[in-house]
């Protein structure tokens, strides 16, 4: 529904009619054109015409939040992030029905948003190989995606090869003392 039709039913759910709801503020000619779609009104206007009809500015914007399947997935990731969960974040954007022009651009900002804190969590957790492999697949088609982020994910993935490439080579080294340990047992004395 569009925001005209919204705020026509409103105004006559009310029981005003376009001069009661107008006012001193705005002509009724303009209400006219906006309940019709001719005119979009200025968010001064339409915070006055929510005002006027005990609604939220929302109330009248959030048609196409109505008709996405992400819409749900999307309030509660963003209470996640505001609660600072970040794994819980990364965990409903896996729900996340792509591509959804309403939401990809939030979208994008939250996982990877999200996907560098829980990475720099991992590594100090001594977790190498799942921060790398969540710092690799981190969405940077965002256009809120920014050069600090990238820089921060590589100095992270960066932390987390050089943490891997010790892991592997004291295994390394562990294997070669295995191998040795037993040759040595296998020579016959």
């Amino acid at each position: 529904m569009e925001l005209g039709e919204k705020l026509r039913q409103a105004r006559r759910s009310a029981g005003l009619t376009q001069r009661q709801l107008c006012g001193d503020t705005i002509t009724r000619n303009m209400l006219s054109q906006i309940e019709s779609g001719k005119a979009q009104p200025s968010m001064a206007t339409l915070q006055y015409l929510a005002s006027q009809l005990d609604k939220n500015v929302s109330f009248f914007l959030e048609e196409d939040a109505l008709s996405s399947p992400n819409a749900a997935v999307m309030g509660k990731a963003r209470l996640a992030y505001g609660a600072k969960n970040t794994a819980e974040v990364l965990m409903l954007l896996k729900d996340y029905q792509s591509p959804d022009p309403l939401f990809e651009e939030e979208y994008g900002y939250l996982q990877a948003i999200c996907s560098l804190e829980q990475g720099k969590l991992l590594l100090e957790r001594g977790e190498s190989l799942a921060a790398v492999a969540l710092l690799e697949q981190l969405c940077r088609h965002s256009i809120y995606y920014r050069e600090d982020m990238e820089r921060q994910r590589r100095q992270l993935l960066s932390r987390g090869y050089e943490s891997l490439e010790q892991h592997y080579k004291a295994l390394q080294d562990f294997q070669q003392a295995y191998l040795y340990a037993c040759k040595a047992r296998a020579l016959p004395r």
